[in-house]
Order: C-alpha cells, then structure tokens, then sequence
C-alpha cells in the first residue's frame, strides 16, 4: 500500500476501514453474511491479508534475503555507534547464559536483534544497519512518486520536485500514446477479492480509448530491470478479479462494485514503470491470466504453510503403531 499525502502530512489511523494495520493485514468491513467478532463489530476479524504478501509468497525471494543481509553488514561496518551496541548486546546476552544457536529460544534477546514482526518502528540493530547502509532510500524515492501521481489524478496538480514533475508527465505522455486515459474516481481504490481472500489498493484503472477496454493499472518504482514479472502478474490479477471495491467517499464502510463486476479486462493488465532513479518512464504488459494462476497458487502454498504449523497438525503428528 502507498501512504497516501493526507496519511504522510497527519499521520495514520489505524482502524481506518481500508488501511493496513501494524499486521500489515488490511481493516475492512464485513460483507452481507460474513461473521464479526464476538464483541459485535462490523469489521472482518483479525483483518485480510494483502494482495502484494499473497501474491509475494510464490516468488523465489533468497536472492532479497542475500542482498538485505549484505546491506546489514555493511551498515554495522560503517555504524561504529551500532558495532559497538551489537558488542554490548552479545556479550550480556552470552552472560545470562543464551544459546546462540537457539535463537528462537531467546525471543527478546532475537528481537532486538531482528525485531519484531511487522516492527514499524525499526527499532532493532538490523533494521537500523540496514537504514544506515541506504536500504530505505530507494523505498522513498518510490513513495514520492507514488505520492505525485496520486495528487496529479485526484486534483490535476503537478508536485513534487522538478525531476518528479518531469517523469509523471513523461508517463502520462506515454498512456497517451498509447491510447490510454485514466478514469476519474478509479484511482487508489481499495478492493476485496474473496477468492483468493486478499484486500489491496490499486493504482488506476485505464480506458482504452479505441476498444473501450478497462485495464487495471499499477505504478512501480522499482529502479532498472524487475527481478521477476511473477509478484506483478499476480498482484495485478487480484486486482482485477476483485469482486469487492470500497465506496469511494469515507468511512469507506460499504462496498460497491469491484473491478470484475466493472468489466475490467481479465487478461491483461498496464504496469506504469517509474524508476525511482530518474530513467525513462515506460509501460510494461502485465499477463492476469498466468497471474491468476500464479495468486490462486499463492492462496494454496499460504494455506498449507499455516496448516502445518497448527495445533491440529502438530497433535497429529505423533506417531501410532497399526494393531
């Protein structure tokens, strides 16, 4: 989810209908004959996953966790403040008699270490050797694009600074020539896909001035070539098949038609690339159909994962000799 400008200028609300929470799980309401919580709210318990974790859990991402470990190493290497903090803290942990190698043992040992799942604060060693090595810079420059091009739809106003003003004009020249208008109201809409049971916000959907086609259409940042076209397929294609869209206007606390009840095309989608660097805009094509396939899949590996790790499996799992 990109933070939107009103979010950045005054700060989040987290139990905003359509807004991720600190599980990174978004809040949403309920659906005609969907079951509350017990207390008798009106929002989806424990919240919906999001369409970009759903859709990342089939990706290959150990070449990430290499390049993340690096940056952590590198920033305690330039860090003397960190180094010296990384020292205290193994040294003490070592003379209270923790186990290295049984980390998980040692949960508040590993988390100032690691920090916490879905930690916002970054508070730990690693998330802020990671900061000093420069592993957020390209994250912003990401968001602030993200930020010019959602002000530019909602309001026609270009902002930002002149290199960012330069490439939202560039891409919007670009959906021109091809043939490509964004529709008004379209734009940063929240939906729910009930399939694959994911919550996410797109960008934009596009008309495509000689059919008449709605393609969903997504901006990334990503500076030069993707790693994979998976991830985007997939998240795409939630997007595209969601059935689900909240209402426009706030609290947000209803839902209208979704992209597929809206006729939006289901076999391709518009991927918007704005290198954060400062390159040449350009569109790619995303393909809904393998990112169907692809987010389906996803849904099935997640499932399996949290299965495996349940009391249920675990109770099953002793074995029993046959008579």
């Amino acid at each position: 989810m990109v933070t939107t400008l009103d979010d950045r200028l005054f700060g989040q609300q987290e139990k905003r209908f359509g807004v991720r929470g600190k599980n990174q799980r978004y809040h949403m309401p309920l659906l005609p004959g969907e079951q509350g919580v017990k207390s008798g709210g009106d929002w989806v318990p424990g919240g919906v996953q999001s369409m970009t974790n759903l859709a990342g859990a089939i990706e290959d991402t150990r070449a990430l966790g290499v390049w993340e470990q690096a940056l952590a190493l590198v920033g305690i290497a330039i860090s003397p403040e960190l180094h010296e903090e990384l020292v205290l803290l193994v040294q003490a942990a070592a003379s209270e008699g923790v186990i290295f190698r049984k980390l998980r043992e040692y949960p508040e040992f590993r988390n100032a270490l690691c920090g916490k799942p879905f930690d916002k604060e970054q508070t730990s060693i690693l998330a802020r050797a990671k900061l000093a090595a420069g592993a957020s810079v390209a994250a912003q420059l990401g968001t602030n694009r993200h930020t010019a091009w959602e002000h530019r739809g909602a309001t026609g106003e270009l902002i930002g600074t002149s290199e960012i003003q330069a490439q939202v004009i560039d891409t919007e020249r670009l959906l021109a020539d091809a043939g490509l208008e964004r529709v008004q109201g379209l734009s940063e809409r929240v939906v729910r896909n009930t399939v694959v049971d994911a919550a996410g916000r797109f960008d934009d959907i596009l008309l495509e001035t000689r059919t008449g086609r709605l393609l969903i259409g997504d901006l990334k940042t990503k500076a030069g070539e993707f790693y994979s076209m998976l991830t985007i397929d997939a998240q795409l294609a939630g997007y595209a098949y969601a059935e689900h869209m909240l209402w426009f206007s706030e609290p947000h606390d209803r839902y209208c038609d979704g992209p597929r009840r809206l006729g939006v095309d289901l076999t391709e989608g518009v991927v918007l690339h704005v290198p954060s660097d400062g390159a040449p805009a350009m569109l790619r094509r995303a393909d809904l159909v393998m990112g169907w396939h692809a987010l389906k899949t996803a849904r099935e590996i997640v499932n399996l994962r949290s299965y495996s790790k349940s009391v249920k499996r675990f109770n099953e799992s002793a074995w029993i000799p046959q008579n």
